[in-house]
């Protein structure tokens, strides 16, 4: 019995003892792990770091102190404080000096202005010292120079009041002396409404023109020019009568004229500039095409009972896209006389045929008309050269049968067979045509007495019937 109970504890101590042992196994492990702790500390014990390839991680900026005022530079206030006083200008000023720089962006009018008045009081000024004594540096100007500069500060007043009457132009700039009229003034200006450039003319009334202020008299005008729509005529968007001067709105053609074309010049250069140098002959090809689409363009003006056009030469003569148009119609309507004096004596059934030959004479030989140049001509413009001597011949012949020639048969006109093109039928009222026939009168009056003064008509009241149930007054 007592054998078994020996045993028994004897079990019970290698058990234990064992036991013991597991403990000290276990402790040993938390010991270790107690000691691994401090390196996990703050972070989750189950976050897997990722390697360093596949990851970086981001450095964020360390907290700096911030400084206290004693260690503020006084330089970077100094800097600080007009930054502020610069934000803290009102919005109103921004804006005025915004709008003030646009203004003078866009409308160079006021500087323009002040330029032709300097000009105008400098001028002035020599004239009335009377003095002989000058200095070989400053300009010596006449009194022919001091009168242009009065006319064209007169002619941007003129315009200047008529473009501020509409919002739909705006003066761009005041060209030179780009005509070979020196009364004529030119602008450029902007049409707002299509966003495209015109072109602005201004020129002095004669005692010829028949038209007046009014406002039927400005119906029979816009009548007239939408009536006289053609591929071959340059339309006029406007005439209006303003001071003393007849003011035209045509289109801008950065080509510029025939004449530009034989010359090679600028269109914008100044008169007696672009044309001081010998031209060049267009091509055989060019001369007929052109010959024959400015004869087409006479013979409409002449179905519509347009007075004969004797303000035909190269210069009134614009291409556009390789096609010679006419223009210069207003100058017919307002009386102007033409560049030419001779143009003057030449009977009306003769004067747009003479015109024409002297326009062909040109393009061949880039120069103006000489009729000892033909026989050198006759080389490369044989049918030109033929033409051009029965039009000064002993007969004149009339435009209808200047297109039978062989000339001008062959010619395709293209702008002519279009599908959109407007009704060249259009018939024009009876008051139009009794304006064209009053305008017609005074230029045969004017052939048989000689060429007026150019001074401004005084306004006189003239009755005549119509065919119609009414008396139309007008005021000439």
């Amino acid at each position: 019995m007592l054998d078994s109970i020996d045993q028994f504890k004897l079990y019970l101590i290698r058990k234990s003892s064992r036991m013991f042992n597991l403990y000290q196994h276990l402790k040993a492990t938390n010991e270790g792990k107690d000691q691994k702790e401090p390196e996990t500390t703050g972070h989750d014990r189950f976050y897997q770091e990722r390697s360093r390839s596949s990851y970086r991680k981001k450095r964020r900026p360390t907290c700096q102190r911030a400084q206290s005022v004693a260690e503020f530079n006084p330089e970077s206030i100094a800097a600080a404080n007009k930054r502020n006083a610069f934000k803290a200008r009102s919005v109103s000023t921004d804006r005025d000096e915004s709008e003030g720089l646009e203004n003078t962006e866009r409308t160079p009018l006021v500087t323009q202005k002040i330029d032709s008045l300097a000009k105008l009081l400098f001028n002035k000024s020599i004239i009335g010292s009377g003095s002989n004594k000058s200095s070989p540096s400053e300009p010596c100007s006449s009194p022919r120079v001091a009168e242009a500069s009065i006319k064209s500060t007169v002619a941007l007043a003129i315009s200047t009041d008529y473009l501020s009457q509409t919002s739909r132009y705006d003066l761009k700039s005041q060209l030179g002396s780009i005509g070979s009229r020196p009364y004529k003034q030119w602008f450029a200006i902007r049409d707002n409404s299509i966003k495209t450039d015109r072109l602005l003319t201004l020129v002095p009334l004669t005692i010829e023109c028949p038209l007046d202020d009014s406002a039927r008299s400005r119906e029979l005008v816009v009548e007239l020019f939408r009536a006289l729509h053609h591929p071959y005529i340059y339309p006029v968007l406007e005439l209006q009568l303003c001071s003393g001067h007849a003011l035209t709105i045509l289109p801008f053609n950065a080509k510029g004229s025939l004449k530009d074309l034989i010359y090679k010049s600028t269109w914008h250069e100044e008169y007696h500039k672009k044309y001081n140098r010998s031209g060049t002959g267009l091509p055989a090809w060019q001369v007929a095409t052109f010959g024959r689409q400015i004869l087409e363009g006479l013979l409409f003006l002449k179905e519509k009972g347009f007075p004969p056009f004797r303000h035909l030469h190269s210069g009134n003569v614009v291409v556009q896209n390789g096609v010679a148009r006419i223009c210069g119609l207003e100058n017919t309507l307002i009386g102007a006389l033409p560049s030419c004096p001779l143009a003057m004596l030449t009977a009306p059934e003769h004067a747009e045929t003479l015109s024409l030959g002297h326009v062909l004479f040109e393009m061949c030989a880039g120069a103006e008309t000489n009729m000892t140049l033909l026989p050198d001509l006759a080389t490369n413009y044989p049918h030109v050269v033929d033409i051009i001597e029965q039009i000064f011949g002993p007969r004149t012949p009339s435009l209808h049968e200047l297109l039978l020639c062989e000339l001008f048969r062959k010619i395709d006109l293209r702008e002519m067979k279009g599908s959109c093109l407007p009704n060249f039928n259009q018939r024009l009222s009876r008051s139009c045509l009794s304006l064209l026939g009053e305008v017609a009168r005074r230029q045969t009056l004017r052939t048989r007495s000689g060429p007026p003064s150019p001074l401004t008509p005084p306004a006189r009241r003239r009755h005549y019937q119509v065919d119609q149930d009414v008396t139309e007054v007008w005021e000439w």
